[in-house]
């Protein structure tokens, strides 16, 4: 069952159906209050951090040089449509993009790192507008499967997703990762 950060909180925490979450991202204090509620102490123990890469699809021949952050931002914006959006240099052609679902805490790194970056100026006033800029983006295909978002951007000249850099790894004949301030993932 592919599921994300927050469902496995919710089926340790909540439901109390499982004795171990596997999660990318710390425990909430809300999801740390629904164990107590059940009777569970969450204990963290972490083995690992994977870096976040973001793809693009092997004919994807204007994104050379990578991408700044704002300009990621924008990328996977409700603001803009089509890649020629960002830069008119690049193609006038829509963005096709691929990313974890929103119980992924993949997913919600990318937000807190990207997004809210570009659209939180003020934690209390702007809070969720990071989020809100994603989830409105067009042509915008959401899963908790990795593999669905490596297909997804392996079948699309104009695509681009992100994903644990396992998944890159794994797909590397496949993807091309796309640096980010000049930073590839590694």
């Amino acid at each position: 069952d592919s599921i994300g950060s927050g469902a496995g909180f919710e089926r340790f925490c909540t439901a109390g159906e499982s004795d171990i979450a596997n999660a990318s991202r710390a425990i909430k204090d809300s999801e740390k209050e629904a164990c107590a509620a059940i009777g569970r102490t969450p204990i963290e123990f972490r083995v690992g951090t994977d870096a976040l890469a973001i793809v693009v699809n092997p004919e994807n021949d204007w994104l050379t040089d990578g991408v700044t952050l704002a300009e990621l931002a924008q990328i996977f914006s409700k603001d803009t449509t089509n890649w020629s959006d960002v830069n008119p240099a690049w193609p006038n052609e829509p963005i096709k993009r691929f990313t974890p679902g929103t119980d992924s805490g993949t997913f919600d790194y990318f937000v807190e790192a990207v997004m809210d970056k570009a659209y939180v100026k003020d934690a209390a006033a702007d809070k969720g507008k990071g989020e809100a800029a994603l989830l409105g983006a067009a042509n915008l295909q959401l899963s908790e499967d990795d593999n669905v978002l490596v297909q997804g951007v392996e079948g699309d000249k104009y695509a681009i997703g992100f994903f644990g850099f396992a998944y890159f790894v794994e797909n590397e004949g496949k993807l091309k990762d796309l640096p980010v301030e000049g930073v590839a993932p590694s």
